[in-house]
């Protein structure tokens, strides 16, 4: 059979730049980029392109790719849209369900046994007795503030001072172990109570209750505190410091004995039962630094107490020249006969020496204390002695060794930090202090 061919008439019916393929009619343009083509002008028949048709190509190509780009980005955003609603929704019916859950039972709590920090030390609110002012002025004197014919340090410390020793005493123990009960004493000095508030806070000495919070509240582990500022200062108009020296008399140093006997939990000795010796027309630590003529005028009185029972005692002594014995030496409660120079001071336990111990002889029940101190340790330890079966004394400043091999060795179980609130508030001393791990 003839295959007809197409008339001129159909040929004008094909769309420009159309043809047949298979027998079907093919556009020029198509809404696919696949099949999207324009006339290059080569071939039999066929007209040169011309720069219409290629920017009219180049044009429908942009078009679609970006529809194309669009609808991803709409559908992208559809599926987020999608998966951040259903975390809220599944949100929302966690919290639901975790509200609606009943009360865990009181027996199946578990209560921690020590807490991880201590908590923020509260110090007793106690109204002192107003300190008796005549209104006068005092002055200064070589760094000594002088009142009323007595001598007052000024007191600098503050919250990073007070840090840097209350972190000592925690590290210490943490490095003793929970076998070793560890008891912190910070003894305030003269200004704290001998001082109107009115010439305190003119010389710019420092409010010391505020220093000795920040201590006790900031050990790293758990340290009992022994807080003797309200003992001592119901006394503040007694006796309790020297006028000449910067150190507490043995009436303060009993005051904070009885402190401590609370806190540890035995009774303490009474001072109207010991007997009392005195030593005469003592200058103290303020006349050698200043030679001041008021102080003088002022001499003071060292008390110490015959305290009963058999005790035996041993010391690694310095000397005057700052040499140090090699080994311990038998000697009595009290160093009443003084070389040539020597302090009177040092009366008590022999004075600041690396190592006094006493053996209470008629006490065995083990029960034994170490008192880590400064100079103002030395007064306490005789009343310390009636209630313990040995205490052993280390001035922190001139002992060398191990605190806590020290405690192995000796089996000691109770440790009390004992130093002024100066020495405590001390860079240098602390980092002495730190030396003895």
């Amino acid at each position: 059979m003839a295959h007809s061919r197409p008339s001129k008439n159909n040929k004008d019916k094909l769309p420009a730049g159309g043809g047949r393929k298979n027998g079907r009619i093919t556009p020029r343009y198509s809404s696919d980029i696949s099949q999207l083509r324009y006339n290059t002008g080569k071939g039999r028949g066929k007209k040169p392109a011309t720069p219409r048709s290629r920017r009219e190509y180049y044009r429908k190509k942009e078009e679609i790719r970006k529809r194309r780009a669009k609808k991803r980005a709409f559908v992208l955003c559809t599926i987020l849209m999608i998966i951040v609603t259903a975390a809220i929704i599944g949100i929302f019916i966690f919290r639901g369900c975790t509200a609606q859950q009943p009360a865990a039972p009181q027996n199946d709590i578990v209560v921690a046994t020590e807490p991880s920090t201590v908590p923020p030390y509260t110090p007793a609110t106690v109204e002192l007795p107003e300190l008796e002012d005549d209104g006068s002025d005092g002055y200064t004197d070589g760094g000594i503030y002088i009142w009323n014919s007595k001598g007052f340090d000024i007191f600098k410390g503050d919250e990073k001072s007070a840090l840097l020793y209350s972190t000592a005493v925690g590290d210490f123990k943490e490095a003793l172990g929970s076998d070793i009960t560890v008891y912190n004493m910070v003894v305030p000095n003269h200004t704290a109570y001998g001082l109107p508030d009115r010439l305190s806070s003119e010389i710019g000495s420092n409010p010391q209750r505020d220093n000795l919070t920040i201590i006790y509240s900031n050990y790293g582990e758990q340290v009992i505190p022994v807080d003797i500022y309200n003992q001592l200062g119901q006394k503040r108009n007694d006796y309790i410091f020297y006028n000449t020296d910067n150190r507490w008399t043995s009436l303060g140093a009993y005051q904070a004995y009885t402190a401590f006997a609370k806190t540890a939990g035995f009774d303490p000795i009474s001072l109207d039962e010991l007997d009392k010796n005195t030593i005469e027309n003592y200058s103290g630590s303020y006349i050698k630094s200043t030679d001041n003529e008021d102080l003088q005028q002022n001499l003071d009185t060292i008390e110490y107490y015959t305290i009963s029972g058999e005790y035996e005692c041993s010391v690694i002594e310095r000397s005057v020249d700052g040499t140090t014995a090699q080994q311990a030496e038998d000697c009595e409660m009290y160093k009443t006969k003084l070389d040539e120079g020597e302090d009177e001071l040092d009366v008590f336990a022999y004075g600041d020496n690396p190592l006094f111990i006493v053996d209470n002889v008629e006490n065995n029940d083990g029960n034994k204390l170490l008192v880590i101190k400064d100079t103002f340790g030395s007064a306490i330890v005789p009343y310390l002695a009636a209630n313990y079966d040995e205490v052993h004394v280390i001035d922190f400043r001139y002992y060398e060794g191990s605190v806590k091999d020290y405690c192995n060795k000796k089996g000691i179980k109770n440790v009390l930090f004992l130093n002024g609130i100066m020495s405590a508030n001390s860079a240098a001393q602390v980092n002495k202090l730190s030396e003895l791990f």
